[in-house]
């Protein structure tokens, strides 16, 4: 659910909660791996992506399809829990 921008704290942009599945593709070539989309954002989102590891750069498709596709840079990492920002 979306929060007046006053409610957001130290956030700059309005998260969405989705809880749905998503995939994390570590390189062009390289299997899907499914992961959580947790939350996201205009400018970034949140994945638990369990113990796997999660390079640097990495894309990460929204459906099973590939129709909704992000590039996106790793920000943070707190156990089975990352943060990216979105780069396209």
């Amino acid at each position: 659910m979306a929060r007046d921008r006053k409610d957001l704290g130290a956030r700059k942009y309005v998260r969405v909660n989705l809880h749905k599945p998503g995939f994390v593709i570590p390189a062009p070539d390289a299997p899907w791996i499914e992961c959580t989309i947790i939350d996201v954002s205009e400018k970034g989102v949140c994945l638990d992506v369990g113990s796997l590891p999660v390079p640097k750069l990495f894309g990460l498709a929204f459906t099973t399809s590939g129709e909704v596709l992000r590039v996106c840079s790793l920000v943070w990492r707190n156990g089975e829990m990352v943060g990216a920002e979105f780069l396209s």
